[in-house]
């Protein structure tokens, strides 16, 4: 059943990772079109065209949130590493990881319930944008997006770093028997 569980979850990961990467690229190439179209306009036409810069911040928004999102899946977010230094051994640092990845995913979760809260209510407020008067969902939902699946990433770390640990912690101690 596990095995049948990790196959499903790894073709639906591949899916999604497909998936964001075509939105990572697609995103950060309309964000630089639409700022490079503002600039010409704007600074040199003297002819700005309403609402493209909240269009390409409702883009970056999201384009944000995917990025996390990958930050997550792929253990490449900023960190320190001073526990790591400090505990040298294999044991130590798979414990590390683990803790780390908990810690993680609680905060990921807690990220999730306030965005999730907040984007019900702002839904129920039907509040739009000043300049397009579009509705602020659509760029609160890269919240509660981002926040699911970085919850979602930060639980399979725990699993991915959970098997490692206890990998090093049999051969430590088949080791030492």
């Amino acid at each position: 059943m596990w095995s049948l569980c990790k196959r499903l979850c790894a073709r639906s990961d591949r899916m999604l990772d497909a998936a964001g990467s075509f939105l990572l690229v697609v995103g950060g190439s309309i964000i630089m079109i639409t700022v490079v179209v503002q600039v010409i306009l704007r600074y040199i036409l003297k002819l700005p065209l309403f609402g493209l810069e909240e269009f390409s911040r409702l883009i970056a928004v999201w384009v944000y949130f995917i990025g996390a999102i990958f930050g997550t899946k792929y253990d490449s977010h900023v960190q320190g590493d001073v526990a790591a230094r400090l505990f040298s051994t294999p044991n130590a640092q798979a414990a590390i990881k683990v803790i780390t990845w908990v810690l993680s995913a609680l905060l990921c979760f807690i990220f999730l319930y306030h965005s999730t809260k907040y984007s019900i209510w702002l839904y129920g407020t039907g509040e739009r944008t000043t300049g397009l008067w579009w509705p602020r969902i659509y760029t609160v939902g890269s919240m509660v997006f981002g926040a699911f699946f970085m919850t979602l990433y930060s639980l399979a770390n725990i699993v991915k770093y959970g098997e490692a640990a206890l990998v090093s912690f049999r051969r430590t101690a088949g080791g030492a028997s």
